[in-house]
């Protein structure tokens, strides 16, 4: 199996490392292959007694990234970004309204979205070309928040460069905003697992939404919006011998 560095003395093969973005959000795992990587240099010792920086990183107890289950959280949320950021706010309703990659929002520019009905683009992650349907109340959030900002404006700037907000910082605003109102287990994989998980809840329509994320399998995506946990925790809540 080949391995790469993630950092100087981390290594990972591709499907590993796609595991655990699934699992964790990939910016709570750069954290942790950090983490790791600075635990051995304090100690030497530990790059050779390693044998699997893989299970060494899942043996952490990292947390998993969850969808917004409750409606009324959701509707918290919102009202928690609006109050002090009408970008943080946008953002947030744009992931989970068209549940995109967070590598595929924040580098959209106004003339993107502006009179449009649908997002047309090429995804950073996979390089495929995709198009997504802005729905009607969607497009009335956008035509008010680009009302006075020009085609070549990013939808969400940096209040400091004007250049695309970076990931991290996206993170720290929208975590930031979850842990005031109570959401557990949030990270900006948070954004498009919410949009899927009531996409299914609503249509329940499995083969639908494996398309629209590009997954291999029906059962990768009810495990990445957390319904096959809740299955699993159903069927063992009244389970007793």
């Amino acid at each position: 199996m080949n391995k790469k560095p993630y950092a100087e003395h981390v290594y990972l093969s591709d499907g590993e490392y796609m595991y655990l973005v699934k699992k964790y959000g990939e910016y709570e795992l750069q954290k942790k292959i950090r983490e790791l990587n600075q635990s051995k240099l304090r100690n030497p010792k530990r790059i050779g007694d390693i044998k699997s920086d893989f299970h060494a990183i899942i043996s952490k107890g990292m947390q998993t990234v969850e969808p917004i289950r409750d409606r009324f959280l959701i509707e918290e949320m919102k009202r928690e970004l609006k109050n002090n950021s009408e970008r943080n706010y946008f953002l947030f309703v744009m992931g989970i309204n068209t549940g995109l990659r967070i590598s595929d929002l924040l580098p959209l520019q106004v003339k993107d979205v502006r009179n449009q009905t649908h997002i047309t683009l090429k995804e950073t992650k996979t390089r495929k070309n995709k198009r997504f349907l802005l729905n009607a109340e969607l497009r009335g959030i956008i035509a008010s928040y680009i009302q006075k900002k020009n085609d070549e404006n990013y939808l969400f700037p940096s209040h400091k460069t004007d250049l695309p907000l970076q990931r991290i910082q996206a993170y720290k605003v929208l975590n930031q905003a979850a842990k005031k109102v109570g959401i557990q287990n949030f990270g900006t994989h948070s954004l498009r697992k919410t949009f899927g998980f009531w996409h299914y809840t609503m249509n329940r329509n499995v083969a639908l939404l494996q398309d629209i994320f590009n997954h291999s399998s029906p059962e990768i995506t009810l495990r990445y919006i957390g319904i096959n946990q809740d299955i699993v925790d159903q069927s063992l809540e009244h389970f007793s011998l």
